[in-house]
């Protein structure tokens, strides 16, 4: 066999088992599991085994985070959250397509600042699902980031102190990770791109919770009495009271993650 095709079977191989595991573990549905191989075989392909390996942390400490949270949150169950804890593939790809994109990009040639859209892409997926998952389990309720004012646990565009803190655990330990796979620790500039890297994925996180209390679409929903992120119940529209119809959770995943990409590799022109 040509040894040219191992480097599309060996990619191809492992995320097919990882897409397979992930399925039976019910952290993602079929459509899902299909985008995260995309996805990971593009990491794997063109970042190598070092940038699959970062993305997969993000993958298996979101949805460890993600059981744990739902297990002690009502939030699903009292019908504020649109979608449940497994993942389709709207959620991967709102969440990793730009990783897979900026993967690709790196691998035609797109050098270091490709490299970097990469490392922010995975950093500001990550800083926004431990924000997000780790917020639930606070004692305090959150606070709404436009008015600062109380709102229900689960509810997008709330955040916490335990929510901003793992935002930024998440965010450096991607940083981190991204640095000592990629970096040339000879050239000081790489601690800088680390660096970039840590900052535009909590600014991910941020941007993410802002939009979700701006323009993300919430309704409100007669027979329960409360704010809720689905558009319907039981068949019947429900009035949209807050944001824009058609942007929901997954369209501000992937704007927030956008705009921590443009906003990291803006800020990489200044070193490369």
């Amino acid at each position: 066999m040509n040894s040219g095709i191992w480097i599309y079977i060996v990619p191809l191989a492992v995320n097919l088992c990882v897409a397979v595991v992930a399925k039976a573990l019910k952290w993602l549905t079929y459509s899902g599991a299909a985008s995260a191989l995309v996805v990971g075989f593009l990491a794997y392909r063109f970042t190598g085994p070092g940038g699959w390996v970062l993305l997969m942390l993000f993958f298996i400490t979101a949805n460890i985070l993600g059981k744990v949270s739902r297990a002690v949150s009502i939030s699903i169950e009292t019908g504020i959250q649109k979608k449940g804890g497994t993942r389709d593939w709207a959620q991967v790809m709102a969440n990793g397509g730009l990783a897979g994109a900026s993967a690709l990009l790196y691998g035609l040639n797109g050098g270091r600042i490709a490299l970097v859209m990469f490392g922010v892409a995975v950093a500001a997926s990550t800083a926004d699902t431990w924000a997000g998952e780790a917020g639930i389990l606070s004692k305090r309720p959150p606070l709404s980031i436009r008015t600062f004012r109380p709102v229900p646990t689960g509810m997008s565009g709330g955040v916490t102190w335990l929510g901003t803190a793992s935002s930024l655990v998440g965010s450096i330990m991607i940083a981190m990770a991204w640095y000592a796979t990629f970096a040339d620790y000879s050239d000081p500039s790489w601690l800088f791109l680390a660096s970039i890297v840590a900052v535009a994925g909590a600014i991910g996180s941020i941007a993410d919770s802002y939009l979700g209390a701006t323009v993300q679409g919430h309704y409100y929903d007669p027979e329960r009495k409360q704010i809720t992120e689905h558009e319907t119940r039981d068949g019947v529209k429900l009035e949209l009271c807050r944001g824009i119809r058609w942007i929901d959770n997954d369209v501000v995943n992937f704007l927030s993650n956008a705009i921590a990409v443009l906003v990291g590799s803006g800020f990489s022109l200044i070193v490369l």
